[in-house]
């Protein structure tokens, strides 16, 4: 493959996903050229996931069942699992036809594991996240009672874990207030913040802001995974669980 064929999807800058029709041969993407587009899409800090999970599901296996890894490594500045579920995404969408035009990532991330996604993108091609996280609030939480009992003799650990996670969102949102008193502020008063402001921690400000998106995407990508194994519970032949019939000698 050429390196010009390797990079003529990197542009998308408005936040949607190019995901036009594919074609009938899957050509794999040298693994120099899918490492060298990832820096250039990170680097940029465009909206390319699309474009990343397209580089993971078909860059060359060079590292066998590490190759995932080894990519996320060598790009920099992103996780393997984040890298991984780009390809999630990809992967659901890859084979939708026709052509689902300009469909904003989040949309299609939200949707990847619903039944009908292609035709609701074809029919709602302006869908938002939050409507299409709606969509899949059917295929959210639907435990049987055997797993709600299970919730009710949580283990400690579990206790624990659930804590954890309520002491999160409490720090997330002390966070999002704190920095809403300075966002909101004046330029003066903005200027005069300038004065407690160590120069050297503000990377550690950033950092910390995307660590918190990574584990939201994180998260979101293990509640569709859950959703996604209610529906397979769902759609299972009722054939499946029957016995097999024994044919008289």
């Amino acid at each position: 493959m050429s390196n010009a064929h390797a990079t003529n999807k990197s542009n998308k800058t408005n936040g949607s996903a190019d995901t036009s029709a594919p074609t009938d041969t899957i050509v794999c993407i040298r693994w120099e050229a899918a490492v060298r587009e990832g820096k250039d899409i990170l680097a940029a800090e465009r909206h390319g996931q699309w474009r990343l999970g397209e580089l993971a599901a078909n860059v060359e296996k060079k590292y066998g069942d590490r190759t995932l890894a080894k990519l996320a490594e060598e790009i920099g500045s992103i996780s393997a699992c984040t890298l991984e579920r780009h390809q999630s995404v990809y992967n659901a969408w890859k084979d939708a036809k026709p052509a689902l035009g300009p469909v904003s990532y989040s949309v299609l991330r939200a949707l990847q594991n619903h039944p009908d996604r292609v035709n609701i993108v074809k029919e709602r091609p302006n869908l938002t996240q939050a409507q299409a996280r709606e969509l899949m609030r059917p295929y959210r939480g639907q435990g049987s009672d055997e797993q709600k009992q299970d919730k009710e003799e949580e283990s400690d650990w579990d206790k624990h874990n659930r804590r954890w996670f309520k002491n999160l969102v409490k720090l997330a949102q002390d966070a999002h207030s704190a920095a809403e008193v300075a966002l909101e502020c004046t330029p003066e008063k903005q200027r005069e913040l300038l004065k407690a402001i160590e120069p050297g921690l503000v990377m550690y400000l950033r950092g910390s802001g995307k660590m918190l998106v990574e584990l939201a995407d994180l998260l979101d990508e293990l509640l569709e995974e859950a959703a996604e194994a209610i529906l397979e519970t769902q759609d299972r032949p009722a054939k499946e669980t029957q016995e097999p019939a024994h044919v008289a000698a």
